[in-house]
């Protein structure tokens, strides 16, 4: 059987610890990856963000269209930061669906209220724009049609606009994303703005 002498024993403490230096150069090392590397993951996270933000929309554009077919009655969806009223809040803010009799864009009675929705975005800001009237709400009629010939929606994120909800006058969405340019051009041949 072998022995271990004393200076054995040093000899296999100082190869199984850490010295100071390589510890602080080590965590260096970290420090400098992880600062490389955040970007990358906040520009993922964001992205993450914005794909969760269309699909709410596209989803709330839906189910309004599908209860103005299924109830017979003019339904609308406009921007409201109270979610009571339609007002001049940000659609980012959250959005109503709401019955329309009257189609005006208005909400006189909660009992009009179909839904509720708190936008899912903590960032940017979403904007619509409708053809060939300029209204502050997108209206669906009993048959499910749109009043106004078309509408964009677009989500701004600084100045650059992350992507595009495209509606025809049959409630037909579409999605559109940047070009390789970074813009969006509606079906008027304008591109969005974000300015």
């Amino acid at each position: 059987m072998m022995q271990t002498t004393k200076s054995d024993e040093i000899n296999m403490k100082s190869h199984s610890a850490f010295t100071l230096l390589e510890m602080l150069i080590t965590l260096s090392i970290s420090v400098i990856l992880m600062t490389l590397s955040f970007p990358s993951l906040k520009q993922i996270y964001e992205k993450s963000q914005d794909d969760q933000f269309l699909t709410q929309l596209l989803q709330t554009i839906e189910l309004a269209k599908f209860e103005a077919q299924t109830k017979h009655i003019p339904v609308s969806l406009c921007k409201s930061k109270n979610q009571q009223s339609c007002n001049d809040g940000d659609w980012k803010e959250g959005y109503l669906i709401f019955f329309d009799e009257q189609e005006d864009g208005i909400v006189r009675d909660e009992r009009q209220i179909i839904t509720v929705r708190h936008a899912l975005s903590p960032h940017g800001e979403l904007r619509w724009r409708s053809y060939p009237f300029y209204r502050h709400y997108l209206h669906f009629s009993p048959t499910g049609l749109t009043r106004s010939d078309n509408g964009t929606f677009w989500h701004c994120h600084g100045q650059s606009v992350r992507w595009a909800v495209i509606l025809n006058k049959q409630a037909r969405a579409y999605t559109m994303y940047p070009d390789q340019q970074g813009k969006i051009i509606d079906d008027h041949g304008k591109p969005l703005s974000c300015s």
